[in-house]
Order: C-alpha cells, then sequence, then structure tokens
C-alpha cells in the first residue's frame, strides 16, 4: 500500500513530535531545546508537577537516560480469574432497593475519580527513545475495559454483561477523563467537584448516561496521594494537607456525588504510605537519580529526609482514620434513604509491610511512582476481595505473592 507525503508526515510527527500531533487535544508547550546527552541533568525543583512542562521533562529524562528493559513479567504469580456466574431465578433479577443487598449482577454501570493513578498515568512505557507518556485508563485496576486486564469492570462482566462507563485505551496526559472515569492527574481531595461536575452533566439530561441514572452504579474513590505529598514542602503542614482539611474535602465531595450519579456503592480507598516508593527506588540507578540527583519533583514527601518521610507515613494513618469517619457519617445521614452507601476499603494500605523484596517490579519505569500494570492487578483483586468481606477481614494485610481471588455466589452482598 502507498502512503502519500501527508499521511507519512503525519506518521513521523506521531513518533517523533507526539506534542504537535496532538495539539488539538492537549496545548503542550513546544519541546525544551536543552537535552542531557551532553551535560548532567539540570535540577527540576520549580516544575509543577503534572503540568505540561513536567510531563514533557519526564518523557525527555526517560528517553535519554531509561533503561530499555525488556522484561514486563511481574514479580509475584498473578493468579488465574476463574470465578464463574451465579445461578439466577426470576426474583433475582427485582431492582434491589437497598445498597446493602446488591451483588455483582446488579451493577449496570462503574465510575472511578481520583488522581494519576486512577488515571492509569505512565502504567506501561514504550522503549526509549520512543517512550510517549499517556494515560492507561482501559487497565485501570477500579475501571478499565482493556480485554484481558483485571479491572473491577471486567469481573464484574463474568456476571452482568453490559456495563457502562468503564474506558478502553488510553488518554493524553492531563486528561479530564474517559468513560465514567474523570480522575484528573495532580487531582487533590479539595479538586474532586470538577470530576464530579463531568459526572453530573454524563447522567444530566441531553449526556451520554443519562439512561442510566437511576441504575445500580459502582463508584471507586481514591484521592489524597497529592494532598499527602503536599505535607513535606516546609517545616508546618500546608492546609490541603492537614488531614481535616482533606476530611472535609472529601466528605463534601461524597455527599454531591450521590447527587450527581444517582444510587450506587461507593468504593472509598483507603490510601498507602506513599514514602515506600523512596525504599523501593534504593538500588535502581535511574530511579534514584530521578529522586535524588535530578530532581524531578513527583512527590516532595517520597524524596524528603527521614523525618518527613516519617511525618508523611503518620500522615497517612490519618488520612485513612479520617475515612472511616466520613464513612460511618455519610452512611447514617443516608440510612433512611438507601440508594447510597459508602464502603471503606483498607486493602491497600498495609502494602508496606514486605514490600522492598519488590524492588521495581510494581512500579512504573518511566517515573518510579506510579503502580505499573502488574500493580494495578494486584489492587484489582486486592479491591475485589475487600468488596466481599467483612468490616474485620477487611484489614488483613495484602500480601501479593500470597493473593487468592474470591469468587462471590448468589448470597454474597458488596459490603
Amino acid at each position: 500500500m502507498k502512503l502519500g507525503l501527508d499521511t507519512m508526515g503525519t506518521m513521523l510527527t506521531f513518533m517523533f513530535a507526539p506534542w504537535e500531533a496532538f495539539a488539538l487535544q492537549l496545548p503542550f508547550q513546544r519541546p525544551f531545546k536543552d537535552n542531557y546527552r551532553h551535560s548532567p541533568p539540570s535540577p527540576s525543583a520549580n516544575l509543577t508537577p503534572y503540568s505540561t512542562a513536567w510531563v514533557q521533562e519526564l518523557q525527555l529524562i526517560f528517553n535519554t537516560l531509561g533503561a530499555a528493559a525488556n522484561d514486563t513479567s511481574c514479580p509475584t504469580e498473578i493468579p488465574e480469574w476463574s470465578c464463574q456466574p451465579y445461578p439466577l431465578s426470576d426474583s433475582d433479577f427485582i431492582k434491589p432497593t437497598s445498597v446493602w443487598r446488591l451483588r455483582p449482577h446488579d451493577i449496570k454501570a462503574v465510575v472511578s475519580i481520583g488522581d494519576s493513578i486512577s488515571a492509569g498515568f505512565a502504567m506501561e512505557t514504550a522503549r526509549p527513545p520512543f517512550a510517549i507518556v499517556l494515560e492507561y485508563r482501559g487497565k485501570v485496576f477500579s475501571g478499565g475495559a482493556d480485554a484481558g486486564d483485571y479491572t473491577l469492570a471486567n469481573f464484574l462482566k463474568t456476571y452482568t454483561k453490559h456495563i457502562k462507563g468503564s474506558p478502553s485505551g488510553f488518554t493524553l496526559p492531563l486528561a479530564h477523563g474517559k468513560g465514567l472515569n474523570t480522575a484528573v492527574s495532580g487531582a487533590i481531595a479539595q479538586t474532586l467537584p470538577s470530576q464530579i461536575e463531568r459526572l453530573r452533566w454524563q447522567f444530566g439530561a441531553g449526556g451520554p448516561y443519562h439512561k442510566h441514572k437511576k441504575e445500580w452504579k459502582l463508584a471507586t474513590v481514591f484521592i489524597g496521594a497529592n494532598n499527602l505529598c503536599a505535607a513535606c514542602a516546609g517545616e508546618t503542614v500546608p492546609e490541603i494537607a492537614d488531614p481535616e482539611e482533606y476530611g472535609a474535602a472529601l466528605k463534601s465531595a461524597l455527599q454531591e456525588l450521590k447527587h450527581s450519579i444517582g444510587p450506587a456503592f461507593v468504593n472509598l480507598v483507603g490510601i498507602f504510605d506513599v514514602t515506600l516508593v523512596y525504599d523501593l527506588s534504593r538500588g535502581h540507578p535511574y530511579c534514584e537519580m530521578l529522586f535524588d540527583t535530578v530532581p524531578v519533583p513527583i512527590c516532595g514527601c517520597a524524596t524528603a529526609d527521614e523525618d518527613d518521610r516519617k511525618r508523611a507515613g503518620e500522615l497517612a494513618l490519618e488520612y485513612n482514620e479520617v475515612m472511616k469517619r466520613i464513612v460511618k457519617e455519610i452512611n447514617e445521614e443516608n440510612e433512611h434513604d438507601g440508594t447510597y452507601g459508602v464502603a471503606y476499603q483498607p486493602g491497600l494500605t498495609r502494602f508496606k509491610e514486605g514490600s522492598s523484596k519488590y524492588g521495581q517490579g510494581f512500579m512504573s519505569k518511566l517515573d518510579c511512582f506510579h503502580p505499573n500494570k502488574c500493580a494495578n492487578q494486584v489492587m484489582a483483586i486486592s479491591l475485589w476481595n475487600n468488596m466481599f468481606s467483612s468490616e474485620t477481614d477487611k484489614d488483613e494485610p495484602m500480601k501479593p505473592s500470597d493473593l487468592e481471588i474470591f469468587c462471590p455466589g448468589p448470597s454474597d452482598y458488596l459490603q
């Protein structure tokens, strides 16, 4: 097949100047003129994380200094998904009136809100020097739809074939969502209203999901890593990182979510200690360079000194206690409604215990910070198991090497 000059030019632009190819979708700035081939990387501390310039520099550093590793295997064996549909009678197809009587087949749509983790930022990476930073929303643990990937949405398809809202494929960095995944890289609890406003439009009159407003949804809220990362910006904890300020913003967002999407069971995912990425970076030259030498600002607490990292770890525990309190308050407020409930899911909070043995096996090759595809698979299994566990069992530490997938039967309800 012959390609015209225009077509060939477009392909070359995509390969070597992706920012120009995507100019209409995302207004990236012009590429940096400086490169790192003839001089050491210059400090990048003045860059704002999750800005277009920051994404651009991160990509440039990886394409210049990143390792061209071929190993994409996971550090632990991922168990096979072998769950089968459970038998249903005619009465099982009657729409439940209580959020606490939901089973997998009752869920008709999947919603995800949060930050770069829920957006799938840098989850996968091509070989340098041709790597492009993307958000792999189709593989995100909470709601991706890529065939064969381990996600809550794909797990649910075993029991109900027509799940709405789960995106496939990828988006460009800093996108405002795809499908019903409206997570935005760099988001904090205080900026969740903009994500929820997008959902309000999608479920509103004339929106693409307005026909599903009254159906049961599974929503996953995973937010707080960037609030926590801001805690090490100075000697005192800034307002956006204060646990009570975080909690107030989160509760307000959860209340607004109810009015925006209709009937829903909400997973409120406990935050893990972001400082574990520092421990995992040790012994890996590219990651140590990224955290210690350049440094590209990803998370101040992940690259801070030991005292600051300890403070951030303590704050993570406070955030999770705040989440537990908020869940109790929200559910008490909606006790007589029945169409909206929130469950605190702590399965990921204690991953730090014993995590050092996995090294970079669960981390993005591009920034050594974000969860890679292997991590998202483990996160999906952990959250799925949490959804069918008692409050006591939910708090069991997650051990990736011992993961088993729970297969719900007709008497297992979301909790």
